[in-house]
């Protein structure tokens, strides 16, 4: 079954494990790449970096289309999880859960990167406040 952009619940047809596991290598693929732009913002937040930061902020953006898609072709997947998961041999189910791992530890590293990167403009905003308010 190739999984293209209509669900696999839409068309009535259930997926194949392969069909499974390549949805989630592909998810931890993109979400790999998100906290490669995650780092690579970092150091261009730090930098103060403003054109090249804005071009991440563009391929990211990109990015999260990409995922926002993929998560579109796993929801019927997510909601039959117990089901499709009993299907999985046991090698299978390791990779499986191994991948959910890799994605939500990835996940988390790049919501954790955002939150500092928040944090240090936030503090570059209100210094220049500071700053302006000392000159008048």
């Amino acid at each position: 079954m190739v999984m293209s952009g209509s669900t696999t619940e839409a068309r009535g047809v259930e997926p194949t494990s392969e069909d499974v596991l390549a949805l989630l290598r592909r998810q931890a693929i993109l979400y790999a790449r998100l906290e490669s732009f995650a780092g690579r913002q970092r150091s261009l937040v730090v930098a103060e970096d403003t054109g090249s930061l804005l071009s991440i902020l563009s391929d990211r953006q990109k990015l999260s289309v990409e995922l926002g898609q993929l998560a579109g072709l796993f929801e019927p997947i997510r909601r039959q999880w117990s089901d499709v998961r009993a299907r999985l041999s046991p090698p299978q189910q390791a990779e499986a859960e191994g991948l959910l791992e890799d994605i939500k530890h990835r996940l988390r590293n790049v919501i954790d990167a955002d939150a500092a990167d928040a944090r240090l403009l936030s503090a570059r905003k209100q210094c220049a406040a500071d700053d302006l308010r000392s000159l008048q």
